[in-house]
């Protein structure tokens, strides 16, 4: 597996520290709403939602960190879905939040929370725009998708996986199935 933090020409590099950012933000937050009693301003049955959720959040940045350095197109879904997800997570918080804490939650959806949903979609968007553009190409190649999966022309050369271990291969050596298009990520 590959490694790389940052993508070339597609993503800038900063986007998979944003995303690690996140995800280590949120831990200490999600700590303290469950170990300091009233640090959130909610009735205490909200209190399991807002963590509960905030440890999806966790995931959601974390993961889509991940696939971007992988630079899986999968990180253009996990990417969409943490968008959606911090979208959730404001609205939840500015409707659940009492009086005394409705400011400061109004200020978190609006410089934080839908911020960084915007961030994610346009990951996302960046993502499947080289994927509308490649469909193009590919079609123009000869391949076709066939019961779910991309199929190529006939005459088109096959991938032959190595037979090395990979700890012998060293770090240029092609992976797995990730194929032309995961290199443009």
């Amino acid at each position: 597996m590959r490694i790389e933090f940052g993508a070339s020409r597609i993503l800038p590099r900063w986007l998979v520290l944003f995303f690690l950012g996140g995800a280590v933000v949120l831990i200490p937050w999600i700590v303290l709403m469950f170990t300091v009693p009233g640090v959130v301003n909610v009735q205490p049955r909200w209190t399991l939602v807002w963590g509960g959720f905030d440890c999806f959040l966790v995931l959601g940045f974390a993961v889509t960190a991940f696939n971007l350095m992988t630079r899986s197109p999968r990180g253009a879904v996990t990417a969409a879905m943490t968008g959606t997800m911090l979208l959730i997570d404001a609205w939840f918080d500015v409707l659940t939040t009492h009086r005394g804490g409705q400011v400061v939650s109004v200020l978190m959806a609006v410089f934080a929370e839908i911020p960084c949903a915007v961030i994610c979609f346009y990951v996302s968007w960046r993502i499947m725009s080289l994927f509308e553009q490649a469909k193009t190409y590919l079609h123009e190649a000869g391949f076709h998708v066939r019961n779910g999966r991309l199929v190529p022309p006939e005459d088109f050369p096959r991938y032959e996986a190595p037979t090395q271990p990979e700890s012998e291969r060293g770090l240029g050596a092609p992976v797995g199935q990730q194929g032309l298009l995961a290199e443009q990520l």
